[in-house]
């Protein structure tokens, strides 16, 4: 296993990058625009504070996470989606507002997956670990 490899599993408290997290998670130092092609399937990690995922235009059968590898309380992360698409989570689906890992609730290790299954209205949230809010 390669030093990256044990930094990654290393980042997840409790053993839980083993079935959580993809250890080959890109590591992402700055705001990023996902492109599908090339990032579905992907795990995308950030540890700094401010971070904003900014998600592509539906395109039916893509999956993408998001992870929040920063220390507790230290980092906020932001997955925003393309202007006329939604993030449906708990229910509430609307467009151009963000899903927000906040840096008061954030722990090391928190995740979300979206995927855009069968509709091109929102991406919708099937996985989560932590506290994430819609903007308002």
């Amino acid at each position: 296993m390669s030093n990256l490899s044990k930094k990654r599993l290393s980042v997840i408290p409790n053993g839980l990058a083993s079935f959580l997290v993809d250890i080959n998670a890109e590591e992402k130092t700055a705001n990023y625009t996902v492109i599908i092609n090339t990032d579905s399937g992907k795990s995308l990690a950030s540890d700094l504070d401010g971070v904003v995922f900014t998600m592509p235009s539906i395109a039916t059968g893509n999956t993408i996470t998001f992870v929040n590898t920063a220390e507790d309380g230290t980092a906020e992360l932001s997955v925003s989606p393309a202007a006329v698409d939604g993030i449906n989570y708990i229910g509430s689906n609307t467009d151009n507002k963000d899903l927000i890992n906040t840096k008061a609730t954030a722990k090391k290790g928190d995740y979300v997956t979206l995927a855009s299954l069968n509709g091109t209205a929102a991406w919708q949230v099937v996985a989560v670990r932590g506290v994430w809010a819609k903007e308002a």
